[in-house]
């Protein structure tokens, strides 16, 4: 079952002698490698201790009267101290570190040198940052933040079919046979290895085949057994629907354009649009037949010839095996409702709308690691990963609840790393300035418009949770009635507390542990000793530390727990 796939929780690794001694993570959300739940007695000490010092001192007199000259000389210490690592560098302090762009991180262990490009993906700046590295470093794989189904799309997006793409017809005009490339239906598949035959047939009373209440008025053709005949125009997967119920074992549809739509594969929609032809069909499912859109000059033959009547009118083909991803609706809502969840989903999704480049520096990276000769790999999560991680993440439990806080405990400790950065970190506060000076006015105003727009959707998630938790604790008694605002109040701040961290956690902590053991994997399976990692600035420091304290060495099967 689809929904039951990604409620499950995601699968757990047992701790390897590795993982058994790596040191505490320096990642909001998790104060220790996943491997490692449960931190150092010493370590949960002095974090309480620093927590204890910076509450007692922002609730001071004196900070509080200065606190803009506070931050301000921060700031400039913060700047000081990136003066003193730069000039390090520039002194040969580097030692074997190649030449790299400053929103690099580079690290040598167990033989292998891995560089980190830490990047913003609406950032100008990131794909030449991508192809500095590829160019310093040549490596022997590069690995990027992105699952094959995402990349897959982004490549859709600015592709035209390839002639390996498309299915071979074979059409019979009565006594001439010709031999067609169509373009396939991404649930084509489903049938794959199927033969299909059987005579064409065009209804000139429904010609684009999108009636779904019968044989309309002029209809003279029926499609039992046969395949339908088309005129482009509506969804695909409609006309499917519509020939199904009519009898027709598939769809061929005639091109109206001289060439074929830049896409990969036939048939994708919207999750509205699909909720819509669900409600219209009563099926939730894939579309029952196969769908095939035909070249134009060769489809207006075909269309002439089932016009005239001519005898023998008929096509023949065996669907070929595809690899294209395919999303169930089912799926897909409950992907959706954890993007949603998460935020992910509104922020991405703001910034579509609004036509800004995403991601394109994963695109440069799979083009310059061919040219390089070199293997491009994905190493994210795919999307079912991420929504398991996020249900997994939030759920009420009593791990789940010492994480976070040990979360907020760490916090000092976080924002001191992050503000002076030691050597072999990523700045991550400064990559992001960098990329952000890089990065047009209209990029800003949408990525702040998402950034408001994904905290509002978060926070009116859980001011609903809240006023549920707060009507069930008055209906018990434990909660007064006449206050029952400031109750609220109070339940969302502790729910905010709780989630946060937990997101973070799904959102990126959970993420680094996957993508470091594929990177760890591929290594061992390829052999590799150059590594460029793509991955955005939230993950770079977590991918680097985990190489730090664990080296490049996989877990072995036998330790993995399926």
């Amino acid at each position: 079952d689809d929904c039951e796939a990604l409620l499950l929780p995601p699968l757990c690794d047992k701790v390897s002698p590795i993982a058994a001694s790596c040191s505490a993570s320096a990642t909001l959300g998790t104060a220790a490698c996943s491997t490692c739940p449960w931190p150092s007695f010493l370590d949960f000490v002095v974090d309480c201790s620093a927590c204890v010092a910076v509450v007692a001192t922002c609730m001071s007199i004196t900070l509080r009267e200065h606190l803009l000259a506070a931050a301000s000389l921060a700031f400039v210490c913060a700047a000081v101290w990136r003066l003193y690592l730069q000039s390090l560098t520039r002194c040969g302090g580097g030692g074997a570190r190649p030449t790299l762009p400053y929103t690099c991180g580079w690290i040598a262990a167990d033989g292998v040198e891995l560089c980190v490009v830490a990047t913003l993906h609406v950032s100008p700046r990131a794909p030449r940052d991508v192809e500095a590295a590829v160019e310093a470093l040549r490596p022997d794989a590069v690995f990027i933040e992105i699952d094959d189904d995402r990349l897959n799309e982004m490549r859709a997006a600015e592709a035209l079919p390839r002639p390996g793409d498309l299915q071979p017809i074979q059409v019979s005009l009565g006594g001439c046979a010709i031999s067609v490339l169509a373009q396939r239906a991404f649930w084509n598949a489903d049938a794959e290895g199927e033969r299909i035959s059987g005579e064409l047939c065009f209804d000139e009373g429904d010609a684009q085949c999108m009636s779904l209440t019968g044989q309309p008025a002029g209809s003279k053709c029926h499609f039992p057994g046969r395949l339908a005949l088309a005129s482009r125009g509506g969804s695909f997967a409609l006309k499917a629907h519509v020939a199904a119920r009519a009898g027709a074992t598939a769809v061929l549809v005639v091109n109206d354009r001289p060439q074929l739509p830049p896409t990969m594969r036939l048939g994708e929609s919207s999750l509205l649009e699909d909720l819509w032809l669900a409600f219209r069909t009563g099926r939730s499912g894939f579309p029952p037949i196969p769908v095939l859109l035909l070249p134009q000059a060769e489809g207006e033959r075909i269309l002439s010839a089932c016009r005239r009547r001519e005898p023998a009118v008929s096509a023949e083909f065996r669907i070929l095996p595809d690899e294209f991803p395919r999303t169930s609706l089912r799926r897909r809502i409950c992907q959706s409702l954890g993007l949603l969840l998460s935020g992910v989903g509104v922020l991405y999704g703001i910034i579509q709308c609004f036509a800004v480049d995403l991601g394109e520096e994963f695109i440069i990276a799979e083009k310059a690691a061919h040219e390089q000769g070199a293997p491009c790999i994905c190493i994210d999560v795919d999307i079912n990963g991420f929504c398991r991680n996020v249900f997994s993440a939030v759920a009420l439990t009593p791990n789940n609840l010492w994480r976070s806080l040990r979360a907020w405990v760490a916090l000092p400790r976080i924002v001191i790393q992050v503000m002076f950065p030691s050597r072999d970190r990523v700045d991550s506060l400064g990559v992001v300035l960098l990329h952000s000076a890089s990065c047009r006015l209209r990029t800003w105003i949408v990525v702040l418009l998402a950034g408001v727009s994904a905290v509002a959707a978060v926070a009116s998630m859980l001011w609903f949770c809240g006023g549920g938790s707060t009507g069930a604790l008055s209906g018990v008694g434990v909660a007064p009635t006449h206050g029952r605002g400031e109750v609220q109040g109070v339940v969302m701040l502790l729910i905010e507390f709780y989630v946060m961290p937990r997101l973070y956690e799904a959102v990126a902590s959970a993420r680094d542990e996957a993508m470091y053991q594929r990177i760890a994997t591929e290594v061992a399976r390829r052999r590799a000793r150059r590594l460029v990692v793509v991955v955005g600035v939230a993950h770079a420091n977590g991918i680097l530390q985990r190489v730090a304290t664990r080296g490049l060495r996989p877990m072995a099967e036998a330790e993995v727990v399926r």
